[in-house]
This record gives structure tokens, sequence and C-alpha cells, in this order.
């Protein structure tokens, strides 16, 4: 049991390590190297910076995946699921419950609107860049979480609806044996 929640922590640590490094080199090494392209209209270090940011995130999904599937814990597949959800669909919670349309009220409590409102805009300011890399990551949480509770759901199934095998009964040998028989 001590194994399970210590390989809990380490996907959680993963995950975090992969969200943070993705949202310095998106949001803040690309988004300076953005800048300094629009200065010196020379997009070259752009283009290969961009081309590492999207190999250095495609590792990223590689080893949040490998984390949640390798800690076998549910704990892990809801946490992922839980916060990777969450961030995937928060430019959706927010237009669907945090704005105000047509200068219609917003669907949700002003506290509860206020503060949806606030994540997004403070989220979508400081972590997402020219990639979106924050994003791909969440959804990567998401689904290796939804994946981690389906495998884990299916080891309790296996566990107690499968019958015990039997060992198959062997017929005694006849004195003939060969392709005739009389």
């Amino acid at each position: 049991m001590q194994a399970r929640y210590g390989r809990s922590f380490v996907a959680a640590l993963v995950a975090l390590a992969a969200l943070l490094i993705a949202h310095w080199l998106d949001a803040g090494v690309l988004r300076d190297a953005e800048v300094r392209a629009g200065i010196t209209f020379d997009p070259g270090q752009l283009f290969n910076l961009l081309a590492v940011v999207h190999i250095v995130t495609a590792g990223g999904v590689i080893a949040v995946s490998l984390a949640a599937w390798r800690s076998k814990s549910v704990l892990a597949g809801v946490a992922y699921i839980v916060v990777g959800g969450f961030i995937v669909l928060l430019p959706a919670l927010t237009w669907a419950f945090g704005t105000s349309v047509n200068s219609a009220p917003p669907a949700a409590p002003a506290p509860i609107a206020s503060t949806i409102d606030y994540w997004y805009t403070s989220f979508s300011a400081g972590a997402t860049g020219a990639t979106g890399a924050a994003y791909t990551l969440a959804g990567a949480m998401l689904l290796s979480g939804i994946a981690v509770i389906w495998s884990a759901s299916l080891r309790l199934r296996g566990a107690t609806t499968v019958p015990p095998v039997e060992a198959p009964s062997v017929p005694e040998p006849s004195a003939q044996t060969g392709p005739f028989r009389p």
C-alpha cells in the first residue's frame, strides 16, 4: 500500500514538472523569442525554439502518460482526471458559466462566475504561449487518468468474475494407437 502512495506521488511530481517546464518554454522562452523576432525581423531563432517546444511537449505527454500508467493507482488517475479536465475545460467553463453575453448575467452565481473568470484570465494570460503546451499536457493528463481508472476497473472486475482454471481431463490411452482402429 505504501508503494502505491509513492507511485501516486511520483506521478503527481512528473505531471507538475511537465506542466512547469512546458509553461516556462511556451510562455517564457518562446514569448521572448517572438518579441525578439518582431524587433529584429529575424524569425530564425523563433522557428528553432518552436520545434524544441513541440518536441519537449511531446516528451512531456509521454512522461505524464507513463507515470500515470506505471502508478497503477486510482488516486493518481482521479487526480489526473480532475486537474487535467479542469485545465482543458476551463475555456468552455468560462464561456458557459463565467461570461455575460449581450448584457445578460452569467449563468453561474456572481462569486462562482467571477472566480471562474479570474482563473481563466490568470491561466490563459500566464500559462499559454504560441503552442498551448499546457493545454496539450492537461489533455494528456485527462486521457491518462481515464486509462488508469479503466485499467484498475478491469483488474478489479477480472479478479472477482473470472472462474478458476481447471486442468483439462486427459482421456486414458487405449491399447491401440494409430490412425487405424478396428
